[in-house]
């Protein structure tokens, strides 16, 4: 299966076909935001999480890479009007540096795109990706 991205607003959003655990695809997601602490602000997995959830309330989204049935990677997508600001990403330590973290940032801009919502962010590496994207 091709990497996927995809938007949820409730870590109870059934994404793992064959999920073996209760709250799986929420423990995936913490356990990835604890390993991987290079593009974002949390301390630990549980506060990544308690973050998203907070910000589901507010509308906002968080975006799931996955790939092959698991979440690979994850970033947050806060919305403010016609903009998508995408802020807080995590890459499973065994796709990290391998170009993944562009392939699934394309996929978010292509998707949102089409649905006339301009693509930012305030991180830097995240925000140079986007600037390639715009550029192509």
């Amino acid at each position: 299966m091709p990497l996927e991205a995809i938007a949820i607003n409730d870590f109870n959003t059934p994404l793992i076909k064959e999920s073996t655990q209760t709250d799986e695809l929420k423990n995936r997601l913490q356990k990835i935001y604890q390993e991987d602490k290079e593009n974002h602000q949390f301390a630990s997995g549980v506060e990544a999480i308690e973050y998203f959830q907070q910000a589901f309330v507010k509308n906002h989204q968080l975006y799931i890479g996955m790939f092959n049935d698991k979440p690979i990677c994850a970033i947050g997508g806060f919305y403010q009007n016609k903009t998508i600001n995408l802020e807080q990403l995590a890459m499973h330590r065994e796709n990290k540096n391998r170009g993944i973290e562009e392939q699934f940032i394309k996929l978010i801009f292509i998707t949102n795109k089409n649905n006339c919502y301009q693509i930012s962010s305030n991180h830097p590496k995240i925000a140079e990706i986007i600037k390639k994207l715009k550029n192509n």
